[in-house]
């Protein structure tokens, strides 16, 4: 008998880090300088912490029974990634540039560029070469200012559809800078 594998459970709170790459040459081999661009933006501490990320849903077929079958078999379909919007924090007063501003800035209506994702490393750790990310290709919707509630516990926040417009590539290893 073969002894079971048995993974350890790794705690995900504060282990997750989100950010936006304009340009990515191949998603399978994202190097680092894509990933870390001057244009691109580290987003982990401007999502809530409730921000859902990529869902599949792969559709199951069932094919034609033939006279001499009594049974029925499926074969999967396409899969259709979504996300859910992202909702950011924001500083409507701040200064061009700030912290406060810069995914408002850098986050353009209609754009088309790589969210990533990293999971399983703090988030006060830089990306590095050989660390794993999934990526993304997305092209983001009209950003519409709000805040997360109207009462005492109310911040602001925008909120940005996203639409992923072809398949992720799901733990792919960052490549060094060539």
């Amino acid at each position: 008998m073969v002894t079971p594998l048995k993974p350890k459970q790794r705690r995900a709170l504060t282990m997750d880090s989100w950010g936006f790459a304009p340009a990515i040459a191949n998603i399978k081999t994202p190097t680092l300088a894509e990933l870390t661009a001057i244009t691109g933006l580290n987003i982990t501490c401007h999502l809530f912490r409730d921000q859902e990320g990529i869902n599949g849903a792969t559709a199951r077929v069932t094919l034609p029974a033939r006279l001499c079958e009594a049974d029925d078999y499926e074969v999967n379909g396409s899969t259709t990634y979504s996300m859910s919007d992202l909702v950011s924090a924001w500083e409507p007063q701040a200064a061009a540039g700030s912290d406060g501003k810069k995914a408002w800035e850098t986050l353009q209506d209609q754009l088309l560029g790589f969210l990533w994702r990293r999971q399983d490393v703090t988030i006060t750790t830089d990306l590095t070469a050989g660390q794993f990310v999934d990526v993304v290709p997305v092209q983001l919707g009209t950003k519409i200012p709000g805040k997360t509630a109207t009462d005492a516990a109310g911040v602001y926040a925008f909120t940005q559809p996203v639409s992923i417009v072809s398949a992720p590539a799901f733990n792919v290893p960052i490549l060094p800078t060539a």
